[in-house]
């Protein structure tokens, strides 16, 4: 007899040193255990670096890592970790490939909460051009993207090209048009008592 119904697949039991650590660097995360996440992520980390050069298992790593430094905000220590997993990111699947924006993304929160505006403002760029093109101009993580970029205009006081990309957005995720600002040059019309 033909079994029709799919096989579960069973949980993955972590076996090697470097499975084990990443099982007990998330499950440190979770609880919020920020020192300890970032010893075994280390230790991680010595790990990964026996394998291969552009290993998944050191990309996960790497963004682990980042993840932890900037949720404890040591930025200074997670900017060199997040170059590293972007350049590795670029290499492995291209520049303008998905997963690359969100890493790109990730780096722009990194120097923006690190209050390094200049270094943040061209990730967003990057990022948006990539997440837009990959999902499109009213997508969710567009629109997040967009917002966190609009925040940094702001405190940069760009406030004249934040509000024109805030006012882009809302009448993108509305699905409205949106006004070129030509029309106000357009003579108004005639009054009644001219024709």
């Amino acid at each position: 007899m033909v079994d029709n119904f799919p096989k579960r697949k069973r949980p993955k039991v972590p076996t090697s040193p470097w499975d084990i650590l990443v099982a007990s660097v998330e499950q440190a995360m979770d609880q919020g255990k920020w020192s300890d996440a970032e010893m075994l992520a280390l230790s991680a980390l010595e790990e990964a670096e026996c394998f291969e050069i552009d290993d998944r298992r050191l990309g996960i790593t790497l963004e682990l890592l980042s993840e932890i430094y900037y949720m404890t905000q040591e930025y200074h220590r997670g900017a060199p970790v997040i170059r590293r997993l972007l350049q590795m990111y670029i290499r492995c699947l291209g520049p303008d490939h998905l997963d690359t924006g969100t890493v790109t993304h990730n780096a722009a929160m990194l120097y923006h909460s690190w209050g390094k505006h200049d270094e943040a403002e061209p990730f967003y760029v990057q990022a948006l051009r990539i997440k837009k093109n990959r999902l499109g101009r009213a997508h969710p993580q567009v629109m997040t993207l967009l917002g966190h970029y609009i925040q940094l205009l702001y405190q940069t006081n760009r406030v004249k090209e934040a509000e024109e990309l805030k006012a882009t957005a809302i009448a993108v995720s509305s699905g409205k048009f949106t006004r070129s600002g030509q029309w106000k040059a357009l003579p108004p019309p005639p009054k009644e008592d001219e024709q």
